[in-house]
């Protein structure tokens, strides 16, 4: 009987045979998404308590969507849910006076002195922020190939921030560190949720991070990183 090594070997032999570009369609893949929920991470076909790997990025996220309420009081669903204002580079937003118009006009403002990115505005009645702020942090996780995205609500800014300022600190990228990545619970009467945690491993030696550099200056996850990094800020409020 085969080996598991064999039987991949043997694979990996067949698949070679495949014309250039056949292999694994990167350009037309989005990272995965997972969101952080009270035990753990929620990815479209899984659910992991915790990640280890790199994270490679981290990008400010702001989105408010437009709502209106009928002559009962009950919010007017729409699909897709149209804009009120959306983040188009760091610290700027641009509000849709006329949300309902694709192509209506638009406003810039500056989120720190935006109304809408006071705590208490959520349209809920609740103490949120009617803008709703998240840090999409791109992980690449051991042994994978591309990238992923964890989305960071609110409630775990203080923990990326804090990680982002620690590494700061030290002059080092935030790709320069392994990480493990996990979700400390948390409840308040009926409402459970779970903050991100952020632990620090290791710093990767000198020839994984050349290893790594290598890997970001070109290849299928230069592309991902290149397009996650530059701007201008491609919103997109399905994160």
């Amino acid at each position: 009987m085969a080996t598991a090594t064999e039987t991949k070997n043997t694979a990996l032999t067949v698949w070679a045979k495949l014309p250039a570009g056949y292999e694994f369609p990167e350009q037309d893949l989005r990272p995965e998404r997972y969101r952080i929920k009270a035990r753990g991470f929620e990815g479209p076909v899984d659910t992991v308590t915790n990640m280890t790997g790199v994270i490679l990025a981290v990008r400010e996220a702001r989105w408010m969507p437009f709502i209106e309420l009928d002559g009962k009081g009950n919010e007017i669903e729409r699909d897709p849910v149209p804009t009120q204002c959306q983040l188009v580079e760091r610290g700027v937003g641009e509000w849709h006076t006329a949300p309902l118009d694709i192509d209506g006009p638009v406003e810039r403002r500056e989120c720190a002195s935006c109304p809408m990115n006071r705590w208490g505005t959520a349209a809920n009645g609740g103490k949120g922020k009617a803008c709703r702020e998240k840090r999409l942090l791109l992980v690449l996780r051991d042994g994978e190939a591309l990238p992923v995205v964890v989305v960071a609500p609110p409630t775990s800014l203080l923990s990326v921030g804090q990680f982002e300022t620690r590494a700061a600190a030290r002059r080092l990228r935030l790709g320069q560190i392994h990480v493990k990545l996990s979700t400390s619970y948390q409840k308040s009467g009926q409402m459970e949720w779970g903050v991100l945690s952020i632990e620090e491993l290791e710093i990767l030696d000198a020839a994984a991070q050349a290893a790594l550099v290598e890997r970001l200056m070109d290849g299928p996850l230069h592309d991902f990183y290149t397009a996650w990094t530059q701007p201008p800020v491609q919103q997109d409020q399905t994160f």
